[in-house]
C-alpha cells in the first residue's frame, strides 16, 4: 500500500510538472505568432500581386493598405506611376497563395521573414492569360494594424 502511495504521488508530481513545463513554453506563443504571420501575409501578398486596370486606383490603395515602412512609403510615391502602368497595358492580374512558410521570427522585436510561392495570371491588353509562379521571400513586421509586409524579394528558382 505505501508503494501504492508513494507512486501515486511521483505520478501526481510528473503530471504538474509537465503542465506547468508546457504551459511556460514559449514555443507555444512563437507558434502562435507564427501562426499569425502566415494568416496575415498570405492574403496580403495575393493583395500586392493582384490589379485591374478598370479599378487600378482602388488596388493600388489596397497594395498600400497591405505594406508598411519603405515599402509601403515607395508604393505610396510610386502610386499615380502604378496606375498609369495598369491603365495603359490594360493590366489584369489575379493571384492566388500556393504556400508560405516563415523561415524566421523574432517576437519580442515584431519581424519575420517568409517564403511564398504565388500562382499569377497576368493578361494585358486583352490578351491571352499568362500563367506564372512567383517564388518570394518576405519581411513583414508587426505594425500597430498587425502583421503588414515590409520588402518582397524574388527568389532564386
Amino acid at each position: 500500500m505505501k508503494i501504492l502511495a508513494v507512486v501515486a504521488v511521483l505520478v501526481a508530481a510528473f503530471a504538474g510538472w509537465s503542465w506547468w513545463h508546457a504551459a511556460s513554453d514559449d514555443s507555444l506563443a512563437r507558434g502562435r505568432e507564427r501562426d499569425a504571420v502566415i494568416a496575415a501575409a498570405g492574403p496580403e501578398l495575393v493583395t500586392l500581386n493582384t490589379i485591374d486596370y478598370r479599378n487600378a486606383g482602388a488596388d493600388v490603395d489596397r497594395w498600400i493598405a497591405a505594406t508598411t515602412g519603405q515599402y509601403g512609403k515607395d508604393l505610396t510615391g510610386d502610386r499615380q506611376l502604378q496606375i498609369d502602368r495598369a491603365s495603359t497595358a490594360k493590366t489584369v492580374s489575379t493571384a492566388s497563395l500556393v504556400e508560405a512558410v516563415v523561415t524566421e521570427i523574432d517576437v519580442s522585436a515584431g519581424s519575420a521573414r517568409l517564403l511564398a510561392v504565388l500562382d499569377v495570371r497576368v493578361s494585358t491588353g486583352g490578351g491571352a492569360v499568362a500563367p506564372r509562379m512567383s517564388r518570394l521571400t518576405v519581411d513583414v513586421v508587426r505594425s500597430s494594424d498587425g502583421w503588414k509586409v515590409a520588402g518582397v524579394q524574388a527568389a532564386g528558382s
